[in-house]
């Protein structure tokens, strides 16, 4: 049965609501968690993790008592992404070193040519542990920072090709086109932004360099959200809070401020303090989110007849063209796993546009790219999905120095464009930098 009223009511079902119910409950707070399909959680940072955002989560796991978030290695499958561009064609995704082998090939200017005979005499072993290393220290520095507000900086440690590797990589990515004439790094920004963050950039700021730099060569892995959102549901109902899966029927608004909501499931008035939106608002609601910048929706073709299974796919290709980089079609995505592949084609959320307006060079596009890349075109039906991809291209920042870890993107949910009081964004692009490890140091903003 659920309550007339929550502290806290969390719409949206997926990790990071979750996550943070769990946190709330922990400090005894009433909450209620709404699973209404319509606000979708998903993106492909929540789902292709590496090794930042794995210890960020254990540490949550440890300090909160959360044993699936410490134990997060048995919710994760070794996942392979490639990057495809008119430039190059870079697969990623095991150990460092052979991620490191695989990137010095396609961009072999990030090294002195006299450095490798050192390189390839490193071992895997050796190499793997002193990444390893790295980025322990890199995600510890980032945490205490984000604590902290302060600005954040970080030099990487290691042999000198390592650090030439780095700054090298440093340079080229801020390079702009008019300087460099040459959109090679900006294709691999392009497609490591929809990856990390699922934001549209063709400019990294100085704080997120190391972040790209360590999410190039990190592992990568895909989470098995189904058996995990199973148990931590189990957890927060077991912790005192309230679950429900339904949509809800009516939002009720008093002088800009929230006052209750109904459910389709005749739970009678619900009313919070807070609501927080662990996703983007769907179309069909009275309030939208409200954005200084671009929104891409996505359109999905998938298997017209599915067998049911908790396995997702763990093999990820990101796709894009020179002449994309700048358009309304900027990249595609072709998720591929356990006999299914699923394409995703982002189109500009616009006043009255729709999925279906894009269908027929959707079609097109999806015959090319199975020749190409390739994969096993199979009898599909297309839909449109909620999940969205910000589009960051048009941001420029010409600060001298790095930037605070938790800065918020000035966004808001408002009703007839006005601020709706009581409700909170919390979807993906809550911070602007650093993706689902920005969110996982938020997570416990009170």
């Amino acid at each position: 049965m659920l309550k007339n009223r929550y502290q806290e009511i969390i719409v949206g079902m997926g990790l990071m609501s979750l996550v943070r119910g769990l946190i709330s409950c922990k400090r005894n707070r009433s909450i209620l968690l709404i699973d209404d399909p319509r606000f979708q959680a998903d993106s492909y940072n929540n789902n292709y993790l590496s090794e930042l955002e794995i210890l960020a989560f254990q540490r949550l796991g440890k300090t909160y008592d959360i044993p699936e978030l410490s134990d997060l290695r048995q919710f994760l499958l070794p996942a392979a992404v490639e990057f495809i561009s008119d430039n190059s064609r870079l697969r990623l995704g095991f150990s460092p070193f052979g991620n490191l082998i695989e990137v010095l090939r396609k961009f072999p200017e990030l090294v002195d040519s006299e450095d490798l005979d050192l390189i390839y005499r490193e071992s895997q072993e050796s190499f793997d542990s002193y990444f390893f290393e790295e980025i322990r220290r890199f995600e510890l520095s980032c945490f205490e920072f984000s604590k902290r507000n302060k600005t954040f900086r970080f030099e990487i440690q290691g042999p000198k090709w390592m650090k030439v590797i780095y700054s090298r990589f440093a340079e080229l990515v801020k390079n702009e086109f008019v300087l460099s004439k040459n959109l090679k790094y900006s294709e691999l920004t392009h497609l490591l932004g929809v990856l990390s963050e699922d934001k549209l950039k063709t400019y990294i700021p100085p704080e997120e360099i190391p972040f790209y730099f360590f999410r190039l060569f990190s592992p990568i892995y895909r989470l098995q959200d189904f058996f995990l959102l199973t148990q931590l549901k189990r957890r927060l109902l077991l912790g005192g809070g309230d679950y429900k899966e339904s949509s809800v029927q009516f939002w009720q608004f008093y002088e800009r401020k929230f006052e209750n909501l109904l459910l389709k499931s005749f739970e009678g008035v619900i009313s919070g303090e807070r609501v927080l939106f662990f996703a983007h608002p769907p179309e069909d609601v009275p309030f939208k989110l409200k954005s200084n910048y671009p929104i891409f929706r996505k359109y999905q073709l998938s298997p017209v007849k599915r067998i049911i299974s908790p396995l997702p796919p763990s093999d990820l290709t990101l796709v894009t063209n020179t002449d994309m980089l700048g358009s309304d079609t900027p990249f595609r995505v072709v998720a591929i796993g356990n006999g299914f592949t699923f394409y995703h084609w982002p189109y500009p959320d616009l006043p009255g546009s729709k999925a279906e307006f894009y269908s027929k060079e959707i079609d097109l596009f999806y015959r090319k790219d199975a020749s190409e890349i390739p994969f096993t075109p199979t009898l599909t039906e297309s839909k449109g999905i909620q999940s969205v991809t910000m589009d960051l291209r048009s941001l420029r920042d010409y600060r001298k120095s790095e930037g605070s870890i938790l800065t918020a993107l000035p966004l808001e949910v408002v009703f007839e464009d006005k601020k709706i009081q009581g409700f909170e964004y919390w979807g993906p692009f809550k911070y602007r930098s650093l993706g689902l490890l920005a969110l996982s140091y938020g997570i416990e903003d009170f």
